[in-house]
C-alpha cells in the first residue's frame, strides 16, 4: 500500500524518478557492456525453451557480442572528449588532418 505523507518536503518525488535518472545517464559504452552478457543469457533461454542446440544458440550470441564490440571499437571508436574540446576551442587542427 502506498502511503503519502503530507507536509514533508521532498516526499512528493515520483518513485520511478531514480530509474529515469539512471537511464538518462546511460552511454553507448554502457549499452555495449550490457549487450554481450544479455545476448548469451537470451541464447541460453532460447536454447532451453525452443529446443535449439546450445552450440547454435551460443554461436548466435557470440556473433551478436562480436558485432557489438566491433561497433564500439572500430565503427564508433571512443573519443577523448577533453582533447576534442581543446582542439575546437583553440582552433588547432589535429595532426592527422590535411591542411
Amino acid at each position: 500500500m502506498y502511503k503519502k505523507t503530507a507536509g514533508r518536503p521532498g516526499t512528493d518525488r515520483d518513485p520511478l524518478e531514480p530509474l529515469v535518472d539512471v537511464l538518462t545517464t546511460v552511454t553507448r559504452d554502457d549499452l555495449v557492456i550490457v549487450v554481450v552478457p544479455v545476448a548469451f543469457a537470451v541464447a541460453l533461454v532460447v536454447a532451453h525453451v525452443a529446443d535449439v542446440a546450445v552450440s547454435l544458440a551460443l554461436t548466435a550470441a557470440a556473433v551478436v557480442g562480436i558485432a557489438a564490440v566491433v561497433d564500439a571499437l572500430f565503427v564508433h571508436p571512443p573519443v577523448d572528449q577533453d582533447r576534442l574540446d581543446r582542439s575546437r576551442n583553440t582552433g588547432n587542427r589535429r595532426t592527422n588532418e590535411p591542411p
